[in-house]
């Protein structure tokens, strides 16, 4: 199990074998052969023998912001799992089992676009054409994955990007008037609801990479994004997955009047300056965020590095 230490006050402790967190008046004991790593916020504390049992039964545990994004993490002074898991990563991100994990995640991003787009058609009275379109398009594209037994990196950013422009189109197409936008823009946002998803990413990659940190893997190293110096090109791989489950959220802040003309400070868009969110736009993001994206990616996360670690692991036998 995961262990998230977040409540302000919080504080672990060790009783032999045992962590104990308490809170106030309350009192929770979980023996350490139960736990895979532990997370605490600057909100919470943490005592050095906690953190010896950690290094002793290792346990991955990593210090975060209140906010989620990792900024540290306790590791054993000897090689020991972890580094063995990091030795099989690097050895694996330029070979056939590399390119196969980023066929898995292009090619499940597309299906859970796809089926996005399906939905958002499903629960509209009158037809409209992007829509349409977009969806035969992406399934086009999957057939033809499915078909070919290993596509170099260049064709899969390719029929990625063909994809992206015909999706973000269509869901432009759903939103109020008001709301739509031309195309995907990023830093800056030019436009409201582009402003809203790259803050909504934002959250999604401090959560991905908290769980690949816990899970042995380093962030650093990817196997589909290409590799770049102090850049988290894992965190970049896997936030793939569960790019299409924080799109509906925000398409739903927009198409459920959610979204308010005062979330938004504009810039000048002409000089490329931007558009920014306002606090009370980030508090109610954030919200939902917490809500509908959090948990299911770090699920979707943890089973995807469990399984990334399974193939590197039968690749270096």
């Amino acid at each position: 199990m995961i262990l998230e230490i977040s409540t302000h006050g919080s504080y672990l402790k060790r009783k032999h074998d045992v962590f104990v967190i308490t809170n106030s008046e309350i009192k929770t004991e979980i023996p350490a052969e139960k736990v895979e790593s532990i997370i605490i916020t600057a909100n919470a504390s943490i005592s050095t023998h906690a953190i010896q049992l950690c290094i002793e039964k290792e346990i991955q545990l990593v210090i975060a912001e209140w906010s989620g994004r990792p900024i540290g993490r306790f590791w054993v002074s000897t090689p020991g799992k972890s580094t063995e898991i990091r030795r099989m990563q690097y050895a694996n991100m330029n070979s056939d089992t590399g390119l196969e994990i980023s066929k898995e995640i292009v090619g499940l991003k597309l299906k859970r676009q796809r089926r996005l787009l399906s939905e958002l058609k499903n629960n509209r009275p009158t037809t409209i054409p992007y829509l349409e379109s977009a969806i035969q398009s992406i399934g086009d594209i999957i057939t033809k994955f499915n078909n070919k037994a290993l596509l170099d990196k260049p064709t899969l950013l390719g029929l990625e990007g063909s994809c992206a422009t015909q999706y973000f189109k269509a869901i432009s197409a759903c939103l109020p008037k008001k709301w739509r936008f031309e195309q995907r823009s990023q830093n800056p946002a030019l436009d409201e609801f582009n402003s809203v998803l790259n803050y909504t990413y934002s959250l999604g990659y401090s959560t991905v990479e908290k769980i690949i940190i816990l899970s042995g893997l380093d962030p650093n190293a990817g196997f589909y994004h290409a590799d770049s110096y102090g850049k988290p090109t894992l965190s970049f791989d896997l936030i793939e997955l569960s790019r299409p489950s924080m799109d509906r959220t925000v398409i739903s802040l927009f198409t459920k009047k959610k979204a308010k003309d005062d979330w938004f400070e504009i810039n000048d868009v002409s000089k490329k300056l931007g558009i920014y969110l306002s606090k009370d736009a980030r508090r109610a993001i954030i919200s939902d965020f917490s809500e509908k994206n959090k948990k299911a990616i770090e699920r979707d996360s943890w089973n995807f590095c469990r399984h990334m670690i399974e193939k590197i692991s039968e690749n270096t036998k």
